[in-house]
């Protein structure tokens, strides 16, 4: 069991305040629902980079105010969901962290419809304001974390557009 670092409870409205984020977006063919239906499954190992394990921590049926324990190959978090729009928006909060890399965080995840609904634009935002300790690294940080969501993203994308084809 980690030791958990309380970070700055976020919320949507936070975002102006955030001082860095990742923005990235990919299509995906297949429509915003099933690509939903992935965000929301708890196998994130298919797609997601140094992805272990998800514990939900509250009852179903999972939305706003859920929260989930994410346990990654080098840290775990503690999310609460801001969002859940199926079909539209996947967003949520990062309220407690294993290692003291920053004050805040939350990933804002939306979802258009293109060609028809044949398809999807998935867009990834993700905010944080680094901690002092990760300000030292933060440009090699910063490389190393926006490869890591750059590269779920494609994974999502391949994975999203397997799914679909089932």
């Amino acid at each position: 069991m980690p030791y958990w670092f309380q970070l700055r409870r976020s919320e949507l409205a936070d975002i102006p305040q955030m001082p860095y984020h990742f923005d990235n977006q990919i299509l995906i063919e297949a429509s915003p629902a099933s690509v939903f239906d992935v965000l929301a499954n708890s196998n994130w190992q298919n797609w997601f980079v140094d992805f272990v394990s998800v514990t939900w921590t509250s009852s179903e049926p999972y939305g706003v105010g859920s929260t989930r324990t994410v346990k990654l190959k080098s840290l775990s978090v503690q999310e609460r969901f801001l969002a859940w729009e199926p079909g539209q928006r996947f967003s949520f909060s990062i309220d407690a962290i294993s290692l003291p890399l920053i004050q805040a965080m939350f990933e804002d995840m939306q979802l258009e419809s293109v060609e028809d609904g044949r398809a999807t634009r998935l867009r990834w935002r993700v905010y944080y304001s680094p901690n002092w300790l990760m300000r030292a690294v933060h440009p090699i940080a910063r490389a190393i974390f926006g490869r890591m969501f750059r590269q779920s993203l494609k994974n999502l994308k391949q994975y999203g557009e397997k799914v679909r084809r089932r």
